[in-house]
């Protein structure tokens, strides 16, 4: 059976203290401070999430643009704010080559043709 760590780090310190070298209040007082040292970090944790969400409540009641849609193009369209009903035509280029797969099979064109009933029949 293989020992971790921790056991070994148990036995130098049962030994230590047998001898006299260390006191148990030193090993207390360490193990405190380390215990103490992750509740302030778990403390400072819970503190930055709940200022996050509410500035990020506050920027959703407002109305701000906090959850953006990522775009292809420069930074600069992306920042510009619109009025409301206002409509923009941007031209996107496409390649003129089409590529098909060679297992699709013949092109075929076709025609709409639409038939016009007469609603005069008579009865």
């Amino acid at each position: 059976m293989r020992a971790g760590i921790g056991t070994y780090i148990l036995i130098i310190l049962v030994v230590l203290i047998l001898f006299g070298l260390v006191s148990i209040g030193d090993v207390l007082s360490v193990a405190f401070y380390i215990i103490m040292g992750f509740l302030a970090l778990i403390l400072i944790g819970i503190l930055v999430f709940r200022y996050r969400m509410n500035r990020l409540r506050r920027e959703m009641e407002a109305g701000g643009e906090t959850f953006r849609t990522y775009t292809w193009g420069s930074p600069r369209t992306r920042t510009q704010r619109k009025k409301d009903g206002e409509v923009t035509v941007q031209h996107t280029e496409t390649s003129s080559h089409k590529v098909v797969s060679s297992e699709v099979g013949d092109y075929v064109e076709y025609e709409e043709i639409r038939e016009e009933r007469s609603e005069s029949r008579t009865e």
